[in-house]
């Protein structure tokens, strides 16, 4: 399995950021005034977020920019966010069982000062027929403390609506539709509601509605989390995002897909600070021992193929407000 886009956009976003604080007070500065920089050894950096459901993960190990040198003159040696390779030592155990290690550079990156064109990654490998419970990592750096890290797997556990086995959703004016689902810390739902396009001729293209939402910081339930969409949201966010189109003969409803992202609470500290939620302390994460960094844990869980039941499609049909959409009843 390839690394994944979310994966990947973590990693590199929060990878490229480094002692950002230390580049911006350099760069603003006067020609006369001195250059702030830390003068100290480097401090080793990891990230790794690791998906229950992967069997590939990656490891991304480095060190903090702005340490011993001008970080105006470090900024423009490409390998100067990462150590030598023949002095980083790095060992990853899985539920007690150490994994083959490789690295790798072939998966790019976004251009930027830092111009090195590569992400440079150790890549190993988990069982497919069982998911993993633990990930250990140790980095050994000459002159430097060991970085140690561990991270727990998590899991969705159980969906209690829709139910298992359950086909059809039920959406009508007096009754709206939840998805409850046992939570983790942090959580992202995506339910996509599919509507086939007839452009006549034979010709048929499908469009999707989306309805997101993120549990996360402080949830109202403290043993589930739950997504509840209302008939009038429903049709709200059907017009906004399925405009009409006078070449289009009819629509009808197709599949609708839930897919429920879930992490540890390593998770929700990075999506707090991906948004804004931080003060720009240098904060290493629990899970760490003489680094800085990230390691956490995620899931991802998809149930598919459901479909609206005849009676709420016969509701939405009717619907005057979805009347400039021509959606038909046979379907």
């Amino acid at each position: 399995m390839s690394l994944s886009p979310l994966n990947n956009m973590i990693l590199m976003h929060l990878f490229n950021r480094g002692l950002i604080a230390v580049l911006i007070f350099s760069s603003v500065a006067c020609e006369t005034d001195p250059v702030i920089y830390l003068d100290q050894p480097p401090i080793p950096v990891i990230y790794g977020i690791f998906n229950n459901n992967d069997t590939v993960h990656y490891l991304k190990v480095g060190k903090s920019f702005g340490a011993e040198n001008d970080p105006l003159v470090s900024a423009q040696v490409y390998d100067s966010l990462f150590f030598n390779d023949l002095e980083v030592k790095v060992q990853v155990t899985v539920d007690g069982r150490n994994r083959e290690i490789e690295l790798v550079e072939d998966i790019p990156k976004e251009a930027g000062l830092f111009h090195f064109p590569g992400q440079r990654l150790y890549r190993f490998e988990t069982d497919s027929r069982n998911k993993w419970r633990r990930i250990q990592v140790k980095v050994g750096i000459p002159a430097l403390p060991t970085v140690t890290g561990m991270v727990n797997a998590v899991n969705i556990g159980a969906i209690s609506t829709p139910f298992d086995g359950q086909q059809y959703i039920y959406l009508v004016p007096s009754s709206p539709w939840r998805v409850i689902w046992s939570g983790n810390p942090w959580n992202e739902i995506d339910v996509a509601f599919e509507f086939i396009e007839d452009l006549g001729d034979s010709l048929f293209q499908s469009k999707w509605v989306h309805i997101q939402n993120t549990n996360y910081f402080d949830s109202p339930h403290d043993q589930y989390r739950e997504m509840k969409i209302t008939y009038d949201e429903f049709i709200r966010e059907v017009l906004l995002q399925i405009p009409p189109n006078d070449s289009v003969e009819q629509i009808f409803f197709g599949n609708i897909s839930i897919n429920i992202h879930g992490g540890d609470n390593n998770m929700v500290e990075y999506m707090k600070y991906l948004n804004g939620y931080n003060d720009f302390n240098i904060q290493g994460f629990s899970n760490i021992e003489n680094g800085l960094g990230l390691l956490a844990s995620r899931y991802t869980f998809t149930l598919d193929s459901l479909h609206f039941d005849y009676h709420s499609r016969q509701t939405l049909m009717n619907e005057n407000r979805l009347k400039v959409l021509k959606i038909s009843p046979w379907n």
